[in-house]
């Protein structure tokens, strides 16, 4: 009877992890049930059902952390402000879907592993023990290889997957390796146990574990050199899933990064606020200079989330010296589901009319689609940087929580980074304003030959619309009041 009421109550606590599980079970029938012509239905309910798991959740912020499972999982404010940003990117990302894959073949299935890995993403952002934690992170990579090729009509879909699924394999490979070696050192998975254990282990083995763990973190946050299948996958995937690469799973690996960094890792242990420190560097300026030669647009924005990932990862060096630096870090994070998910629909929105994302299709964009225009630019400044736009904050935060952990060096890395890829940035923007639009006759060998800048004249689907306008208008005004967000993320860094 005890250990019926103590089972109880440890499910009690995972109430939003139990409810995302039980939506996946009723999706999997539905989108079998239901005919083609009504596969939509299956995403409207995976969105209602994702926007229903806040409400167990909501209440979970600000509170006191709580072990559950024998001390594997937690639940604290930290993991649920993790919680809700994978949802909110979950939701606008099928919104997406209800344009660009409507009638295909895979309509039914998107949804339900979005879910799935919507789930993933949320244990991983609680887990408390490394075997937790390779487990997780399992449920969030094969449903993502599944919808990166669910494109079956395009080639490059079957190869993004593979390449995808292959890199993912060896790095998790590694990262188990690396896990094991931890084990050997400390007698134990569990974060807290090996937080107490390893300072007093071989500090050269603490080293080489913790090399080795972070290749399988480094792969989900796109860290140099643990990057390239980034770029070829965001391109030969589905819009509205590259865009759900870009954030959801990042966010998770992010998360369980700082957990795993601070508890396991107490101090500067192995030295790890400066070889996070290095990667950030490494990683920013390489996404921002290779992003200067890109003409396809996702690509573009691959690179663009290496670099995004470089900014992030100053939040996480500086949290090593002064905890009150996570703050930037999920201020930042904030602000990028909206301006990087906000950009990814411009192109979406703009693939559909003109079945391209070259560059060339944005040539006099402002004439054909103003609106569009103006949220592109919106957000590609944002993710620049500048002001009042919500970039422009978040990098002030990380730039400060840099400068005040002793990494002042690495704020003026960044520096020098958000001027380069303002350079790539306006090469999107100054085109949709200062160049006619191609005619079609006039189409050099980079753009591709089904290019017709006429159908961009047609309507922007209404749900497309609808996500743009949200993005957009959030991007802008979090910038100009960013108040609620950083009340919101003062009650997420309850970490333990």
């Amino acid at each position: 009877m005890n250990m019926e009421m103590d089972m109880g109550v440890e499910l009690a606590k995972i109430i939003p992890e139990l409810w995302l599980a039980s939506l996946v079970l009723l999706l999997v029938p539905l989108s079998t049930l239901l005919p083609q012509g009504r596969k939509d239905s299956v995403t409207w309910f995976a969105i209602g059902g994702l926007l229903t798991s806040l409400i167990p959740a909501l209440p979970l912020l600000g509170q006191r952390g709580q072990l559950a499972f024998g001390g594997t999982y937690t639940v604290d404010s930290f993991s649920t402000f993790f919680k809700l940003l994978c949802v909110v990117a979950s939701v606008i990302v099928l919104l997406m879907t209800l344009e660009t894959q409507r009638g295909r073949r895979a309509e039914g299935e998107v949804p339900v592993m979005v879910v799935l890995a919507t789930l993933g993403m949320e244990l991983l952002a609680g887990s408390n023990d490394l075997a937790l934690i390779a487990l997780t992170l399992q449920i969030i990579s094969v449903p993502s290889y599944i919808i990166v090729g669910m494109l079956k009509e395009e080639p490059r879909s079957g190869e993004a997957a593979l390449k995808f699924f292959l890199f993912s394999a060896t790095a998790s490979a590694v990262m188990l390796y690396g896990m094991s070696f931890l084990y050997g050192l400390a007698g134990s998975l569990n974060l807290e146990e090996l937080g107490k254990k390893l300072p007093g282990a071989d500090l050269s083995l603490v080293v080489v574990g913790l090399a080795l763990l972070l290749v399988g973190y480094g792969f989900e946050i796109t860290i140099f050199p643990f990057h390239a299948w980034a770029p070829d996958t965001y391109q030969g995937s589905a819009t509205p899933i590259a865009a759900f690469l870009s954030i959801g799973p990042k966010a998770a690996a992010l998360a369980v990064l700082v957990r795993t960094l601070v508890v396991a890792f107490p101090g500067d242990l192995a030295g790890w606020p400066v070889i996070i420190a290095v990667s950030a560097a490494l990683t920013m300026t390489f996404g921002n200079i290779v992003a200067l030669w890109q003409h396809d647009l996702k690509r573009l924005l691959a690179y663009s989330s290496i670099a995004q990932a470089g900014y992030l990862l100053m939040g996480v060096a500086a949290a090593g010296r002064d905890v009150l630096a996570i703050q930037g870090l999920l201020f930042y994070l904030g602000a990028y589901l909206f301006m990087n998910l906000g950009a990814f629909a411009v192109v979406a929105a703009v693939e559909s009319l003109s079945s391209s994302v070259d560059l060339a299709a944005y040539r006099g964009l402002s004439r054909r689609q103003p609106f569009l225009a103006l949220s592109l630019t919106l957000c590609l400044l944002s993710l620049a940087g500048l002001p009042p736009l919500v970039g422009f904050v978040g990098k002030t935060l990380l730039f400060g929580a840099a400068i005040g952990a002793g990494f002042g060096w690495l704020a003026v890395i960044a520096a020098i980074n958000t001027a380069i890829s303002l350079y790539y940035y306006v090469r999107v923007i100054a085109p949709m304003y200062l160049q006619p639009a191609l005619a079609l006759a006039k189409v050099d060998e980079i753009v591709s030959p089904a290019l017709d800048t006429n159908a961009l004249k047609k309507p922007v689907p209404p749900v497309l619309l609808t996500v743009i306008i949200i993005t957009t208008a959030l991007t802008l005004l979090i910038g100009i009041f960013p108040e609620p967000l950083l009340a919101l993320v003062k009650l997420g860094t309850g970490l333990l």
